[in-house]
């Protein structure tokens, strides 16, 4: 797992000193060494973190064969069946790791090799006979890749964007997309590769472009090399009893695939049955003394070490738990954390994922985690959420009554999730279409909320047009179950956005390589063509994993009610009195009542106070944005 970042130039030779800056911003992503090289044409930089192959596998990687030049981050896991494959075909490897084999699979299979990959990655290839470079990334958009054309210094992409933001001229003639912060106040997110600047993009998953001489000025060609819909679109015959034997089989296979390292491995467990089902794979398959991991909170609802330590003991591993900082020394490292982030995606979760890296690193150099399960085997609550919607009509929200009778018959809890603000998200979303209600049971800002806080905003930008792309995803797959649909639209928005960016960034800053069992490409077709009532009925999530654990795993993980993974920022907002402070103190800077309305930011905030209303989700967004600005300093944009 690595940092990589570069700059291509066919007008003339591009800065090696230029690269050497941004490649400096990611040394948490690749502190174990750092390469460079450069030609004509090109200069690459890459920060790596050693897992395989600790001596040899250096990059940046040239094939003495043919002179092309590659950085890569990521992992292949399938690199040794490759290998024997290439070296059929009379390839000759001078090293053990997956790097050579990314460079000798190009050469093979030129742009098609991406499709033999299994893993997570994103890497640029220089092709030495061509003058061209190559750039892919990954299925589902582990790995980050972001890309940038500037007239003064070329074409530049990176890991992450604070290389772009270190470099002076790219700085200064960066501007911000405001249709971006309508987009991240209404969802903590951003979607379709965008960022908070015009014109700097994030490569889509499954994708690749080449950059040439000829198309070097041009908008460059996105191709994609894997579509998930056809795996939707094709439903398995398989019977219930078939496909949870083959699943196990999958899941099994994939663990398996992802356990190679020359470094210790261990686990994040929760106590759910995601991580308790990969925890159980990795004692089965190899039942050595292995670490899971697990955050602790004093505050009761959000604590779920009890839970892990059930399952913990019942398997016979060892669990280590780690107990998040607050007041005095979470408010000194808020700034590191939002700066993990690399831009604001304000996942409340974020912080306890930072926290549970940072500490089991220490022990743990690569971790195996549970994520990815709760998309393809329906088990958010927004899908039971898409059920009842069927039994509602749409409505008109202009009653300020109905909007506030949530908390009217509820008490506001300042829990994970409390009743009132599922029931409010829950009537909000029924003002919109059905497609548009399932992205939007999380919204945090809607759009008159939206109105209201923005200053000297123009209005048109304060919409829902960033939600049409449902409607064209959705044309994809027209005639398949609305549950399925919607799996599809969080597999190519909500997770990538926001699971697989928070686990890339919250680890990779703290020298972790995370890797996910259920994203196996074989897993991920297989699950996507299983008709949908496997996977959830009325009154049960997840059917089809429950099934294949539930005999080997305690039966109290199987009655508990679903919990997510939080963390009680609104508890500290309250409660906490240096937290509460900062927060008060980012949301009072001249920048941000320049961009929202003073008024309206103080009504959230004294309403959460008092406890009228969980403002949780809005504060944290608002927080995560303002320390961001800092950070980089960006006040002078806004």
């Amino acid at each position: 797992m690595c940092g990589i970042s570069g700059i291509c130039n066919f007008e003339k030779k591009p800065s090696i000193e230029i690269v050497k800056l941004m490649t400096s911003q990611l040394s948490h992503r690749g502190p174990d060494d750092t390469g460079y090289y450069d030609n004509d044409h090109i200069s690459f930089g890459h920060n790596r973190l050693s897992i395989i192959d600790l001596e040899k596998s250096i990059q940046p990687m040239k094939d003495s064969s043919n002179n092309n030049v590659l950085i890569f981050n990521g992992e292949i896991y399938n690199f040794k069946e490759l290998r024997n494959e290439l070296e059929d075909l009379g390839h000759v490897f001078k090293t053990s790791g997956d790097t050579e084999v990314i460079l000798k699979s190009y050469t093979e299979w030129g742009e098609n090799c991406v499709k033999k990959f299994e893993g997570m990655f994103a890497f640029c290839i220089w092709d030495e006979r061509k003058k061209k470079i190559f750039l892919s990334r990954d299925k589902f958009g582990e790995k980050p890749l972001f890309y940038y054309f500037s007239n003064k210094i070329g074409f530049l992409f990176s890991s992450e964007i604070k290389s772009f933001l270190a470099i002076k001229e790219i700085k200064d003639e960066l501007e911000f997309e405001n249709s971006s912060f309508n987009e991240y106040l209404t969802l903590n997110y951003l979607i379709n590769n965008k960022t908070f600047f015009k014109n700097l993009f994030l490569l889509p998953p499954a994708s690749y472009l080449f950059i040439d001489a000829k198309r070097y000025k041009k908008n460059p060609e996105i191709k994609k090399y894997w579509l998930l819909e056809n795996y939707f679109i094709k439903k398995t015959k398989d019977t219930f009893e078939k496909a949870s034997e083959k699943l196990k089989f999958l899941i099994k296979k994939s663990t398996e695939l992802r356990m190679f390292s020359d470094v210790d491995n261990g686990t994040f467990l929760s106590g759910g049955i995601d991580s308790s089902t990969i925890s159980l794979q990795l004692k089965e398959i190899d039942n050595h003394k292995m670490t899971a991991h697990n955050i602790f909170f004093k505050e009761k609802d959000f604590n779920e070490y009890n839970d892990a330590k059930i399952i913990s003991d019942y398997l016979k591993i060892n669990l280590k738990h780690y107990e998040i900082p607050q007041g005095k020394k979470l408010v000194e490292e808020f700034p590191n954390i939002i700066n993990a982030m690399d831009q604001p995606m304000s996942d409340t979760s974020f912080i306890a994922t930072y926290y549970l890296s940072k500490y089991s690193s220490n022990k743990s150099k690569v971790v195996l985690s549970g994520d990815g399960g709760d998309e393809l085997f329906c088990g958010y609550d927004t899908y039971i959420a898409d059920i009842y919607r069927k039994f509602f009509p749409k409505i008109n929200l202009k009653s300020n009554f109905i909007k506030r009778l949530p908390s009217k018959l509820f008490k506001t809890k300042l829990s994970k999730v409390g009743v009132d603000y599922k029931i409010s998200k829950f009537l909000n979303a029924l003002s919109q279409n059905n497609n548009y209600s399932h992205i939007l049971w999380r919204e945090i800002f809607s759009i008159d909320e939206r109105k209201n806080i923005f200053n000297n905003y123009d209005n048109e930008l304060i919409n829902y047009n960033f939600l049409e792309f449902i409607d064209e995803e959705i044309t994809k797959i027209p005639d398949i179950n609305y549950l399925d649909q919607y799996m599809y639209i969080d597999l190519k928005s909500w997770f990538p956005n926001d699971i697989l960016y928070k686990i890339d960034r919250s680890t990779m800053h703290n020298s972790q390589e995370s890797r996910l069992p259920f994203l196996d490409t074989k897993i991920v077709e297989y699950v996507c063509s299983l008709p949908i009532n496997y996977k959830i009925s009325f009154f049960e999530r997840k059917k089809i994993l429950r099934s294949i654990v539930e005999k080997k795993l305690p039966t109290l993980l199987f009655k508990k009610k679903k919990s997510g993974f939080g963390t009680p920022i609104g508890l500290w907002l309250v409660f906490d009195k240096d937290f509460k402070e900062m927060a008060y103190d980012l949301l009072s800077t001249k920048f941000m009542k320049n961009l929202f309305c003073d008024k309206e930011i103080n009504r959230i905030w004294h309403s959460h106070q008092s406890m009228k209303e969980d403002q949780t989700y809005k504060i944290f967004n608002l927080i995560c944005l303002s320390q961001w600005i800092i950070n980089n300093k960006l006040e002078n944009k806004i």
